[in-house]
């Protein structure tokens, strides 16, 4: 028998749960109003479960809706990369030269209200108390070494200073062992760890394995924000316990103050685990696979990873040697590489070694194109067209950069032929529906594709309406309105420091001065934003 649900404020009966959570009752609107203040810090779609194989984990305790914000969190510290030139340690931004010095360490700064920011007291105050002497830096040109100690010197801070804090950071995974194995830990002994020590006469605070453990956590659970240049190092709690998918269910990006924002990328049932993707789901299987074994020490397998196809997309396989065969060269697995590859339509089958030498011809050829010359990146797709498959990663790349590049020219879309113009149009809905079935969560490029889509179709309704006697060009504008309206949904949260933001900023005005335009045609509008 159930036991009865009460009212999370005064214990009586109650049948309406929080709907934020559903993990709390109320037995009015009212209490619930009058608690928010308590329980909203606590209220989240997820619970942190542990997992057997696993560790920890964030799992949907209710169904989530696409495109819902799942987790908004600050992060736990944030520094520079390991390898940078000087950076101001306020606002992370990259120095060109000396600027203005911190008056009680003497880092360098790019201004005196960085010097006083809070991110940089670690440094600081050590730098007074432990160091006891200004730290002066001269060269402005190359990769410094000090820069490397910042981010673990931040993180060890904490352990001398908020107890919190530091249960949170000491909790995170950092894989000593297989670190030890590859080479990385001795590699930052005395790239960091000794350095560190002996730089902040630290030898009494801290040993060297201790800061190999930070190094550790920092490879293992660090994000890279690209709010500055160079991008920053970010440490996000919960953001730690999402676990990796290369088809994930949920995206990721982050706020200008440094946030991190997870969205739902597709409709999440509840009792699902949470995802994003730690590595690069635009890359092949075999570079994915090799990239998180080198720096997160696991073999994926997810569902993309398992199936050779990726979804039918033959995103990774090359075209069959056979000339007069349509088919598609692919191993039976890319958990145990070294074996032939087979066609799905013929029986050809090729060594290994032979589908190695195609991808690095294909890749000298991808070296060689000019990302910036529409006929560079469409005499590539002409070049590998019988080599890859149409959705093959390396032409994909050049897909995207070739459909930003239409109509990039100082007359813009009205001046690029009909030809260029059909490109640029088939292009972006390849291109969409192939993200909406491989990578749904890459909510910029998709964002960003869905802009490029709205360009061209706008420009062909505008054209017919130009040689006149057609009749769809309100349809072609309401189809405009709605890649609009997607475009801006994938990049609302995206920050304007950066060029997806950039372009929201610009969709929104576009759809206003568009509805303007349909007013006047008496087109009907619905808006879904």
């Amino acid at each position: 028998m159930l036991e009865p649900v009460t009212c999370k404020l005064c214990g009586k009966q109650s049948k309406q749960k929080c709907a934020g959570c559903l993990s709390v009752s109320y037995c009015s609107r009212e209490h619930q109003k009058l608690d928010w203040s308590s329980h909203k810090n606590a209220c989240c779609s997820f619970t942190i479960n542990e997992v057997a194989g696993m560790g920890r984990c964030l799992t949907a305790r209710r169904e989530i809706r696409v495109g819902e914000v799942v987790l908004r969190e600050r992060p736990l510290a944030s520094g520079p990369p390991q390898v940078t030139g000087p950076v101001c340690l306020g606002c992370l931004n990259g120095l060109q030269g000396p600027g203005v010095d911190c008056p009680r360490c003497g880092w360098p700064m790019c201004s005196s209200a960085c010097a006083a920011s809070p991110g940089h007291r670690p440094e600081c105050h050590w730098a007074q108390v432990k160091r006891k002497e200004k730290v002066k830096i001269s060269n402005f040109t190359t990769p410094h070494p000090t820069y490397a100690c910042i981010t673990p010197l931040r993180l060890l801070y904490a352990k001398h200073t908020d107890s919190k804090l530091w249960a949170k950071i000491s909790s995170l995974e950092s894989h000593p062992e297989e670190r030890k194995k590859d080479g990385k830990w001795e590699q930052e002994r005395f790239a960091v760890a000794k350095l560190l020590r002996r730089f902040y006469k630290l030898e009494e605070e801290v040993t060297e394995d201790e800061i190999l453990e930070i190094c550790g956590i920092i490879q293992i659970n660090g994000h890279e924000v690209p709010l500055s240049e160079p991008g920053t190092i970010s440490l996000y709690w919960k953001g730690s316990l999402l676990e990796h998918n290369c088809r994930p269910n949920c995206s990721k990006s982050f706020t200008e103050s440094g946030d991190l924002l997870i969205r739902a990328a597709v409709a999440i049932s509840r009792g699902e685990r949470l995802s994003i993707c730690y590595t690069d789901a635009l890359w092949g299987s075999p570079s994915r696979m090799i990239h998180l074994q080198q720096t997160k020490y696991f073999q994926c397998r997810c569902k993309r990873c398992s199936d050779v196809t990726e979804f039918g997309t033959y995103f990774s396989a090359i075209s069959c040697t056979d000339s007069d065969c349509k088919g598609k060269l692919l191993p039976p697995s890319f958990f145990n590489l070294g074996s032939n590859w087979s066609c799905s339509k013929c029986s050809s089958s090729v060594d290994e070694s032979r589908v190695t030498e195609v991808l690095s011809k294909v890749a000298v050829q991808l070296v060689e194109v000019d990302k910036k010359s529409a006929t560079s990146c469409k005499n590539f797709l002409q070049s590998t067209r019988d080599l890859l498959p149409e959705n093959h990663f390396q032409r994909v790349e050049v897909k995207l950069a070739l459909v930003q590049l239409i109509g990039q020219s100082s007359g813009g879309l009205a001046t690029v032929s009909d030809e260029w113009l059909t490109i640029k149009e088939s292009l972006a809905r390849e291109l969409i529906a192939l993200s909406a079935l491989l990578f749904p969560a890459e909510c910029r490029l998709r964002g960003v594709v869905y802009f490029e889509l709205h360009a061209a179709v706008a420009e062909r309704a505008r054209r017919e309406a130009s040689r006149g006697g057609d009749t769809s060009v309100p349809e072609h504008l309401l189809e405009t309105r709605n890649y609009l309206e997607s475009s801006i949904s994938q990049l609302k949260y995206e920050p304007q420091s950066l060029p997806e933001g950039k372009i929201c900023k610009q969709g929104i005005q576009n759809l206003k001065d568009l509805d303007k335009l349909l007013q006047a045609m008496n087109v009907s509008t619905f808006s879904s934003l």
